[in-house]
């Protein structure tokens, strides 16, 4: 671990996933996220969040909360967001696991950037594995046109 990395919290992680802390500790008891304490406190690596977020039951997880949630904006379940607009986008990009992972990072840095007093949801699922030709990306996105219009730009090649 390089001393200018990045270090991320429990609560970091948290806020990244819509898992909640004890979701978060539940993984770290569990072996499934793997971290380091410094000073007392539970610290991460991004290549500790990347292995985290490669496990099967992890992505398992994933894909049936950004289903559930596809089907809580249909059936107008989100009230946090009562009297403002929310925008529910899926987007399918088909490209190299490469290009993918790249994608992915520079959503996850608006969405890092811009989370705290909005209301964005971001998911998102690989199928492919790196050795394939191409690989499908889905981002499950949600928020107010402002956030998305930070986010379209990135999909282009």
């Amino acid at each position: 671990m390089s001393p200018l990395e990045k270090l991320f919290t429990v609560e970091d992680i948290a806020q990244m996933t819509s898992l909640t802390t004890r979701t978060i500790r539940n993984y770290l008891k569990d072996g499934s996220l793997v971290g380091r304490k410094i000073g007392g406190q539970w610290r991460f690596t991004e290549e500790d969040i990347k292995n985290f977020m490669s496990r099967d039951a992890v992505i398992t997880h994933f894909k049936d909360v950004a289903i559930q949630s596809i089907y809580d904006f249909i059936d107008g379940v989100n009230t946090d967001v009562k009297g403002k607009l929310q925008i529910c986008n899926i987007i399918d990009l088909y490209t190299s696991y490469e290009k993918a992972v790249a994608k992915n990072n520079q959503i996850c840095d608006i969405v890092n950037k811009e989370i705290k007093g909005m209301d964005i949801q971001y998911d998102v699922t690989i199928d492919g594995k790196e050795e394939d030709e191409e690989v499908k990306i889905r981002f499950v996105l949600y928020g107010p046109p402002s956030f998305l219009m930070k986010v379209y730009p990135l999909l282009e090649d």
